[in-house]
């Protein structure tokens, strides 16, 4: 049995040496080569082109609208968001000093 064991590693052996010493390899080397650098290639050439895009966005995919809109309610002032639905009391004094 240990004869068998020895034959089929030498057999292994054998294969993989020949596997190791084809030009096959060596073109799979080349093509996984040729390959990173076009992707890399192709990265810088879309980096340039949406760097105009990306310097003018501004963070959001969609449009912002107006989040907060003043209510009197009871006879006080309140400043709503209705992006978050916080609701906010305003004091008058501290409405004339924003302005």
């Amino acid at each position: 049995m240990s004869e068998d064991r020895t034959t089929k590693a030498e057999v292994i052996a054998r294969s993989l040496e020949k596997v190791s010493d084809s030009k096959g390899l060596e073109a799979i080397g080349h093509g996984l080569g040729w390959g990173i650098a076009a992707m890399a290639i192709a990265a810088v050439f879309l980096a340039l082109a949406l760097s105009p895009a990306a310097l003018k966005w501004d963070g959001h995919l969609h449009p912002q609208t107006k989040c907060y809109e003043v209510k009197e309610i009871a006879g006080e002032l309140v400043k709503f968001n209705t992006c978050t639905g916080e609701a906010e009391k305003i004091s008058i004094k501290a409405e004339a000093s924003a302005k």
